[in-house]
């Protein structure tokens, strides 16, 4: 489903937790639930002075001609919009690119975040020196901390020293002042090498979906390869080895989280039932992602709902009954991942893709570690709303000003990094060389060899995206579950008001989503009364929210909403 590609309070996009699923990267979920700025980013917005909109029904001369690449059939189809599963790793891989892309030899630059230990470098990496084989020339990347990777960007932009390719992950975008501008200066124009049929000496690229490469349109002009998401901001997940222990189960409604608020903490044990759960409290008790209309037909932001306010009292009483990590509570950008794998948290929320990189920590060090999610609820248990994301939330870009021979060069990598689950260079970008960076269990499954988890990371991952998949079958019932669990959250997705409308914010409205989000993390940790959520949301519309709601509505006025 199509979204809002702004952030902050005007958005139902992606966040960097589900972008990081697809990509199985994981990252370090806002700490406490950011209410705002961590999970209703944008897919490809930024924000301008004044704010802009584009209707992607207005853009079919623009985009990719849609080709199918036949490879690997699924076992569990997905069902309206949910990816693929495949319960088991094929024994015969299809080669997908017949010739290295890069003919010059020349080595390629890049620039792509990551959220883990950087791996050895070109020249001491022979995972890199497998793909580069098949790429035609060494690729040398610029591994820049995901947590930094927005504070990097602004100057680097500004510098326009970049490198020929650079990925900017949408809730990194949707922060950049002017970035519309930056995209004209910057960037080259991928209309006149991809739009329609020109698109088929990549055939990875026009197997992307054109929803995905409609988000990758600024000012009229294609301006980077997509990385189609999901959709799905976050899951809660839980231990269920330890809940177990005591006869827990999943919760239904806001009254079974509060009670296991209750059940699951004993501070004695350094066991606490929760990390971060606000975002998900919000949608259960039908926050809307966005915007919403009353019944006068007035556009009504979701901090202005008694929903939000609901929301945000109980977060505040799991602070205040202690049922929250200490460490969640002094930061709330911390590192969680640990503290959830140590048995110190029980519940949290990240992005899908924590699931499987969890299991692949978890099997060697703690056998009987188990996690699932939690099927979305209603706070009375009714029937749930889910958010709906964008269909694109992260982008690579090509320098401005190459020679064309060049950019078909990079688009050519691009186009290897697009290969889908089944390819031999999709199991070479994740895996590395069968023998050497991994084995094959009895199942068929890779596993990585002690070289694999030393030299491998999620580097050409990042460099653009491939068709979505749920394949990670090495762990016994995950792809059964997390099949089930996305086709059911594609049946009680939220409408967007805005889908299929890229929007830019204005950027005095797009300054206003910090600011509010810190005085809420506040009044969670009890620095600030309850009552002072009010005053915020007062502050927020005159400040520029009530000037935000009049860009929006003429918006949707603009589009016939």
């Amino acid at each position: 489903m199509e979204g809002l590609t702004v952030t902050g309070t005007g958005s139902s996009g992606p966040n960097r937790r589900s972008f990081l699923a697809l990509v199985g990267a994981g990252t370090a979920a806002v700490a406490g639930g950011a209410s705002l700025t961590a999970c209703s980013d944008g897919g490809g917005g930024g924000s301008t002075t004044a704010g802009r909109a584009e209707a992607t029904t207005k853009m079919t001369g623009l985009l990719p001609k849609y080709t199918a690449y036949e490879g690997v059939k699924p076992d569990l189809p997905g069902e309206n919009g949910a990816a693929p599963g495949f319960t088991k790793y094929p024994t015969q891989l299809t080669r997908a690119v017949a010739e290295p892309p890069v003919k010059s030899g020349k080595e390629v630059t890049a620039m792509t975040p990551l959220w883990a230990p950087a791996p050895p470098g070109l020249g001491s990496n022979s995972y890199y020196a497998a793909n580069n084989e098949r790429i035609g020339a060494g690729v040398r990347f610029n591994i820049v901390n995901g947590i930094d990777y927005g504070d990097k960007l602004g100057p680097l932009l500004a510098s326009g020293n970049i490198p020929e390719l650079l990925c900017i992950p949408g809730w990194n975008i949707s922060g950049l002042t002017r970035f519309g501008q930056a995209v004209d200066k910057l960037f080259e124009d991928l209309t006149p090498h991809l739009a329609g049929d020109k698109v088929s000496p990549y055939p990875m690229l026009a197997n992307l979906p054109t929803s995905a490469w409609a988000y990758a349109v600024w000012n009229s002009q294609l301006k980077a390869v997509p990385f189609p998401s999901d959709g799905i901001p976050w899951l809660l997940y839980y231990r269920k080895d330890l809940m177990d222990k005591v006869g827990a189960q999943p919760p239904k409604t806001i009254a079974d989280l509060e009670a296991l608020g209750k059940q699951l903490t004993d501070a004695k044990r350094k066991q606490w039932a929760f990390g971060s759960i606000a975002d998900e409290v919000q949608r259960a008790y039908g926050v809307p992602a966005g915007w919403r209309k009353d019944s006068t037909g007035k556009l009504v932001n979701k901090i202005e709902t008694p929903e939000f306010e609901e929301a945000v009292a109980f977060v505040r009483k799991t602070f205040q009954n202690g049922w929250v990590h200490p460490e969640v509570v002094a930061n709330s950008g911390g590192d969680q991942k640990p503290l959830f794998e140590g048995g110190q948290i029980v519940i949290r929320q990240d992005g899908t893709g924590t699931w499987g990189e969890t299991l692949q920590r978890q099997q060697t060090i703690n056998p009987s570690f188990q996690m699932q999610a939690v099927l979305p609820f209603a706070h009375d248990g009714g029937t749930p709303i889910v958010w709906s994301g964008d269909p694109a939330g992260i982008f690579t870009f090509v320098k401005k000003g190459l020679p064309a021979d060049r950019i078909a060069e990079l688009l050519g990598v691009l186009n290897y990094t697009a290969a889908p689950f089944g390819t031999e260079e999709n199991q070479l970008y994740n895996y590395g060389l069968e023998g050497k960076h991994y084995t094959r269990q009895p199942s068929g499954a890779p596993k990585l060899t002690p070289l694999g988890q030393k030299e491998i990371a999620p580097t050409y991952l990042f460099l653009g995206g491939r068709p979505l998949a749920i394949t990670t079958s090495e762990y016994p019932g995950y792809v059964e579950s997390m099949s089930a669990l996305q086709n059911a959250i594609a049946k009680v997705r939220e409408k967007n008001l805005f889908e299929g409308i890229r929007v830019e914010q204005p950027a005095k409205f797009a300054a206003l989503a910090t600011p509010f989000d810190d005085k809420v993390q506040d009044i969670y940790r009890g620095r600030r009364p309850m009552s002072d959520l009010k005053v915020a949301v007062k502050e927020w519309q005159t400040k520029g929210g009530d000037a935000g709601r009049d860009f929006y509505a003429k918006v949707l006025s603009d589009n016939g909403r």
